[in-house]
């Protein structure tokens, strides 16, 4: 299951879980095409998430933002609600610049953006890149995306200590 998958790479709760779980993955649905499996991820943990072992991902396409491994970190996967790590806030957040039919659902590190496109294709975005540009396929789904997440053991250390209502991300 996605949910257990996730778990295992000390992921919890960023922030606060929204309110009405109910009517906050209904407006996702209308955002993006969604597996019964990450939808239960969804409701299981209702609000974003962050990985107190780290999280990292192979990619369809190598892009030039992964490490040398041919990896590249993810830091936050956005999750139900309103607030600033809401895949609501993120989706009205980046209108403008990401191509109309993406959707960003986390964020990689320095601000690029983990999106899915409406046929369910996850990309890897280049927040510095224009719109239609800057763009790697990660993964067909969002089942594939993340089944694909393992252990980052580079290192960066633990999430622990994050002030929970403020995101490290904050610049």
């Amino acid at each position: 299951m996605i949910h257990d998958i996730v778990a295992q790479l000390g992921a919890r709760l960023l922030g606060e879980k929204a309110a009405d779980l109910d009517s906050a993955l209904k407006s996702v649905e209308r955002m993006l095409p969604a597996s019964d499996r990450y939808r239960e991820m969804l409701m299981a943990f209702g609000g974003a998430v962050v990985f107190d072992k780290g999280a990292k991902f192979t990619s369809d396409v190598r892009s030039p933002l992964n490490h040398k491994d041919g990896r590249q970190s993810l830091e936050v996967l956005y999750g139900l609600g309103s607030g600033k790590h809401s895949i609501e806030y993120q989706a009205a957040r980046y209108e403008n610049e990401l191509p109309t039919s993406f959707v960003p659902i986390g964020e990689a590190p320095g601000g690029n953006l983990i999106c899915v496109d409406n046929g369910g294709i996850v990309y890897l975005w280049d927040h510095e890149s224009h719109p239609d540009e800057g763009l790697w396929r990660v993964s067909s789904s969002l089942d594939a995306f993340i089944g694909r997440l393992e252990p980052d053991d580079s290192g960066i250390g633990s999430t622990k200590d994050i002030v929970e209502s403020e995101s490290f991300l904050d610049f």
